[in-house]
């Protein structure tokens, strides 16, 4: 390191490195950015008068071999491929101070992020046009060997180049995956996950070696979010996007989008990776073949994320589609399937949306008694939504017409209601809430449908749960489960609340509800959640009546996401199940003697067998086990604990 005057320190009190020159032709300019492993600089190559970025590794990261192997990762792996949509690597290298730097080439322009942000869903040409880069750039890069693994918009860079102003360029191989004359370079153990988990593929999450079809899945995300404004498994808990990534299918993309576009995301969004498309190189030769994508009379970008519409599946709070669509004709507007059970979905005050919105929006503010609720079969349902319901175009029009004339009437005799003290009908009294909400504990169908008239801003904890369990007592199961995620959401303390435990186990249990009620058991039951898990696969992995559920549960079983919540008993089985070889299973008896139960112990006293190997399988497995009393302890205390019961 040569050259420049000394250093200011830069935010986190380290010397910075502006003004000097590295390796003898760097000159550094100034600080792009910083973070925990290091820091990214503008320089010019004093030879050359070449603009790049250099990447400094902090010293002190330096004497972490993994980290600093992943840097090198990042310079081979961006060094070995030379494509026109990947940021190119020139130079990498060892400071006099021992810190390791890499040259890049500097990329000037707007992440894909920055512009998701800014704008919304992008026009579908758009998208295809992005998606078409990034396949190109991955084909070259899986062409050299090379899986990237952290594939996302903020790794995507967007550029001016010529007349194109969504050039691509594909950033950061830091934990790629790259295979060296034929063999692998590994710097994770079996079983750790390591990206970012909105972007996954199944197997990523699952933490099981990846090929380059997980890119494909995770370009899948991408173009998914390009064309909805949002990822399809998102969700503000880390379990729950894990879970998703692993079990849940998408929702499908509004009909307006090209239905060749359409169907080529769901097919990169498969979770068998042998289902997807099995190259970058045939995504690629999709996206060409489409011609001009469209997508009807809609905008080309979207200002806004997408709002679900009549003709957009809609998604409840779990993620999962809600209880229907409501389909809308040239001339009669009729509702499809469950009649007004889906119409509950539409919340009290809520303004419609899509076609209907054309008709009925200007009047909307002249006439905010179309969106009061009404108690329909103990179900809150705007007033608008019921004038809807099939009806002929000139039968709604008159609906609204009398609706204003209503309202006008009401605004006139009472224009401050709050002011002769009536508290409206969107609350009950007081004095009659607390009666309400046990009967609609109960599963009264009145009385849940009164409570839901409340504004869910002003449910309680008490409320929520009530609902919860109303709803499940009369069947709505998924329903159900929203009103416990918005009950623990208010108090996380109810996750020990006994009834509630064993409503979810009973959804977890049915086909249906099955991957909703583990996906909140995980995210919210705690180590509670994680057992339960466990205690559904257990017991329906042998019923042929349940195979269905017991996939479901082996799935989240066999996750990473369960290990974030799992108590030290139930770590231990799982790493027992996983353990390879004698030496394998012998690190594991120190912790089996300190917290395996029940469940582990079948696995451990089939360690005890002295045969299974060799000729005729006369020989000891486990040899290796026979010395001392290690095992024989571990099995003592296996079978002196018992499992956590849901009985």
């Amino acid at each position: 390191m040569k050259g420049g005057a000394a250093a200011d320190s830069d935010e986190e009190g380290r010397p910075s490195l502006v003004g000097q020159v590295l390796a003898g032709r760097y000159r550094i300019g100034k600080q792009l950015g910083s973070g925990g492993m290091g820091a990214v600089y503008l320089a010019e190559h004093v030879h050359m008068r070449k603009v790049v970025a250099v990447k400094v590794l902090h010293r002190e990261m330096t004497y972490m071999p993994e980290v600093v192997a992943r840097f090198e990762r990042e310079a081979v792996a961006a060094g070995r491929i030379e494509h026109p949509h990947v940021a190119a690597a020139t130079d990498f290298g060892r400071l006099e101070d021992g810190a390791f730097y890499l040259v890049l080439e500097y990329v000037e322009g707007k992440s894909l992020r920055e512009l998701l942000d800014e704008g919304g869903p992008l026009a579908p040409e758009v998208a295809a046009h992005i998606a078409e880069q990034i396949a190109d750039a991955l084909s070259a890069a899986h062409a050299a060997g090379i899986v990237h693994r952290d594939l996302k918009p903020d790794n995507v860079m967007l550029i001016q180049r010529d007349a194109d102003s969504h050039f691509v360029k594909v950033l950061d191989f830091g934990i790629a995956k790259i295979e060296l004359g034929g063999t692998q370079s590994q710097l994770t153990q079996m079983g750790s996950v390591f990206g970012t988990p909105e972007y996954m593929a199944p197997e990523q999450a699952s933490g099981t070696p990846v090929d380059a079809r997980a890119d494909l899945y995770t370009l899948g995300i991408i173009l998914y979010e390009m064309l909805t404004g949002r990822t399809p498994f998102a969700a503000d808990d880390l379990v729950v996007i894990l879970t998703r990534q692993m079990t849940a299918e998408p929702a499908l993309l509004p009909p307006e989008i090209d239905p060749s576009l359409a169907a080529l995301v769901m097919h990169l969004l498969v979770k068998d990776p042998d289902q997807r498309p099995q190259t970058a190189g045939e995504v690629l030769a999709r996206i060409q073949a489409f011609g001009p994508i469209t997508m009807g009379s809609t905008p080309l970008v979207q200002s806004a994320p997408l709002t679900p519409s009549p003709h957009t599946t809609q998604l409840s709070d779990s993620g999962s589609p809600s209880l229907g669509e409501v389909a809308y004709g040239e001339t009669v507007l009729s509702l499809s399937g469950d009649e007004l059970s889906r119409l509950s979905a539409s919340k009290a005050g809520a303004k419609p949306k899509g076609p209907i919105s054309q008709l009925l929006g200007p009047l909307f503010a002249h006439a905010p008694i179309l969106g009061k609720p009404v108690n329909v079969g103990g179900q809150a349902v705007p007033m608008w939504a019921i004038g809807a319901a099939g009806v002929t175009l000139s039968a709604l029009l008159f609906f609204v017409a009398f609706a204003v004339l209503v309202a006008s009437g009401v605004s006139s005799s009472n224009p401050n209601p709050a002011a002769s003290g009536s508290a409206g009908k969107d609350a009950a009294p007081a004095d009659d809430l607390s009666l309400l909400t046990k009967r609609a504990h109960a599963g009264d169908r009145e009385a849940i449908g009164k409570l839901q008239l409340r504004p869910d801003a002003q449910r309680s904890a008490s409320e929520w749960r009530a609902l919860a369990h109303g709803q499940i007592v009369v069947g709505n199961g998924k329903q159900g489960l929203i009103g416990y995620k918005k009950a623990l959401n208010l108090e996380p303390a109810l996750a020990d609340d006994a009834e509630l435990t064993r409503d979810v186990r009973t959804l977890a249990l049915a086909s249906a509800t099955t991957l909703d009620a583990l996906e909140l058991a995980l995210a919210h039951l705690g180590t509670r959640g994680a057992d339960l898990v466990y205690d559904v696969w257990s017991r329906t992995r042998s019923s042929k009546d349940s195979q269905e559920v017991a996939r479901a549960a082996k799935g989240v079983l066999d996750g990473s996401a369960i290990r974030l919540k799992a108590s030290p008993a139930l770590l231990i089985y799982l790493d027992l199940g996983k353990a390879k070889g004698c030496p394998g299973y012998k690190l594991l008896l120190p912790r089996a003697t300190q917290s395996a139960d029940a469940r582990s112990a079948s696995k451990l006293k089939s360690l005890t067998g002295r045969r299974g190997c060799g000729f005729l399988s006369l020989s000891d497995c486990y040899s290796c086990l026979r010395s001392g009393d290690a095992l024989e302890q571990a099995v003592k205390a296996a079978e002196g604990r018992p499992a956590p019961s849901f009985e």
